[in-house]
């Protein structure tokens, strides 16, 4: 009888990481914006802000996770970024105005910047061999299913409870779910005595490691390419999502919908995270992106029909950009995989994060200031349509340059 591999329990470990990391701070944050906009008096553009520093901390976070994860290990590194959620769930329960929130703000962005898809992806890159984009994708569910359990959870608290209650019982739970992980989660197989699954039929290669499959790297051309490609995914996975709760609340869509439909979007992005690794296994990185980036693109297009509160438009806008979303939050592990050497993976997926936060970080005001001056939030989902198209173009044309380098 086969034995269980331990690495899937790595994954279950993954997917609370980013149950944390990703869906506390950033998708299931979103549900709270309105409220505290409406309870503590702060403007759209004051309330935007609250996501411009988390994404200003989390990028230069990133810009230094090499380092951090030079002086400590996966495990104690990520059981770190995941209790710093946990503080900042506790500041937003005792804040009382603006600066304290902010400061709140500021440690979720360390808990996004050092605990998301950079540990993780390198992580699954030392478990799997085989299977490994699904692995990827498991764990990357872990955002999405924080982001059909937390809103309906967290609208009920705030209209049940009130909004402070509600952060501190996240702030609990993420403490809780932290104990866990640093309980489970192991650095590499060699520490339970074991070979990546399916190393054995990639041949031999040194302990941790996976087995080489290529020997070119990016070209300069295609680094340019998906420089761009990674900065305008970090604007459509993060204002995009954490704005869609005060964009159908400006709309006038009721709160408890504004939860279903959140939730439901969750629901779609967990189970479009598991068809992408599986697809992305089957077709290849660049046919699995155009796939899924054409979805997400047709989702964010229905986004700006929004004030046709049209139930079929919604149903349609919440179904594409569950399925799509999965390119912004995976891809960047797919491209890095499919378009350097394996001794290159965790520098190509560094920057490729680094630069997918700087998008977030740059264009983390723009939904807030341009509802302020256009009196709606459909203008930045335009803007963000146009972002997905060029997105899609870059894509194609940096998976072609790689192939003719692959060939020279």
């Amino acid at each position: 009888m086969k034995r269980f591999y331990y690495g899937w329990v790595v994954c279950i470990a993954g997917i609370l990481v980013l149950f944390i990391t990703m869906g506390t701070v950033s998708n299931g944050f979103s549900v709270y914006l309105p409220y505290i906009m409406a309870e503590y008096g702060l403007t759209n553009a004051q309330t935007s802000s609250l996501v411009t520093l988390r994404c200003l901390v989390s990028f230069f976070a990133m810009l230094g996770i090499g380092i951090y994860y030079n002086k400590v290990s996966i495990r104690v590194g990520v059981g770190i970024a995941a209790a710093c959620a946990g503080v900042s769930f506790w500041l937003y329960s005792v804040a009382e105005s603006y600066p304290l929130f902010c400061l709140g703000a500021a440690i979720s962005g360390l808990s996004y910047g050092l605990g998301s898809m950079i540990p993780i992806s390198i992580l699954m890159h030392r478990w799997f061999v085989k299977h490994r984009a699904l692995a990827l994708s498991l764990c990357a569910s872990g955002s999405g299913i924080a982001t059909i359990v937390l809103p309906p959870i967290t609208t009920a608290m705030v209209e049940g409870l009130s909004i402070r209650a509600a952060f501190r019982i996240e702030g609990i739970a993420v403490f809780l779910l932290t104990a866990l992980i640093i309980l489970f989660l192991r650095n590499s197989p060699r520490e339970k005595g074991l070979m990546p699954y399916g190393q054995e039929e990639s041949g031999p290669v040194e302990a941790g490691e996976t087995a080489p499959t290529r020997s070119y790297s990016l070209t300069a051309r295609a680094w340019a390419l998906m420089a761009c490609v990674s900065l305008f995914m970090g604007a459509l996975a993060n204002p995009g999502f954490s704005h869609l709760s005060v964009l159908y609340t400006s709309e006038g869509f009721d709160p408890m919908v504004i939860a279903v439909i959140i939730s439901a979007t969750g629901v779609m992005i967990t189970l479009g995270k598991l068809i992408y690794g599986e697809v992305t296994d089957r077709i290849g990185g660049c046919r699995s992106s155009l796939l899924f980036g054409g979805v997400l693109l047709l989702g964010y297009m229905l986004c700006c029909l929004a004030f046709l509160r049209n139930t079929a438009i919604t149903g349609a806008t919440v179904l594409a950009l569950g399925i799509g979303y999965p390119i912004a939050t995976i891809g960047p592990s797919v491209w890095a995989n499919d378009m350097s050497s394996p001794d290159r993976y965790p520098t190509v997926i560094r920057r490729l994060q680094v630069i997918y936060a700087g998008g977030a970080l740059v264009f983390a005001s723009v939904p807030g200031i341009l509802a302020d001056h256009f009196g709606s939030y459909l203008p930045a989902y335009m803007l963000f349509s146009a972002f997905l198209a060029a997105a899609l173009l870059f894509i194609a044309l940096a998976y072609r340059e790689t192939k003719r380098n692959e060939m020279i």
